[in-house]
């Protein structure tokens, strides 16, 4: 990247990944250890380049999409899918809507044909599910609930999905 290039820095984004690497390794990690990596880094890297050493590690993370933090999660089932072109930035944008969430509290999203489900914290999940089911969507009203878990025993007798043809 030349000099002359602007760029800007997400701080607020690049905070959160700051913040959840500085609770994990507090909370996570054996200090021991974390000291050993510590002796080592004072033995490899050189004093000056420590510090561009530690903003490239943290452009790298944030670049991959940042890191997931341990969420209190629970997921969502929301009753559109791939068939109404829905794709992850709407669901996120319908979440937005529904007010009282951040991009913070979404965690994976996964969109099937019919119906899409969505990790989201367990703190602003009533209020999500109060707002959007029922709502209309694309000219379909949502239905918008608690996912129900699969036994083992459902998944398995659960047919396997078909390959798609090919169209010629």
């Amino acid at each position: 990247m030349s000099s002359q290039e602007p760029f800007d820095l997400d701080l607020p984004n690049l905070k959160i990944i700051v913040d959840e690497l500085t609770r994990r390794m507090r909370e996570d990690e054996d200090p021991a250890e974390l000291g050993e990596y510590r002796k080592a880094f004072k033995r490899l890297v050189p004093l000056f380049m420590r510090s561009y050493l530690a903003g490239y590690l943290l452009r790298q993370i944030a670049a991959k999409g940042g890191i997931r933090r341990k969420m209190a999660t629970t997921t969502l089932f929301v009753s559109i899918g791939k068939n109404r072109r829905v794709y992850p930035r709407d669901l996120v944008q319908l979440l937005f809507a529904a007010g009282q969430v951040s991009k913070a509290d979404i965690g994976d999203i996964k969109i099937l044909d019919n119906y899409s489900f969505v990790e989201i914290e367990e703190h602003v999940a009533s209020a999500v599910i109060g707002r959007l089911d029922g709502i209309q969507y694309r000219g379909r009203h949502l239905t918008v609930n608690y996912a129900k878990k699969r036994t083992p025993e459902e998944r398995a007798s659960e047919p396997l999905e078909e390959p798609v043809e090919a169209m010629n």
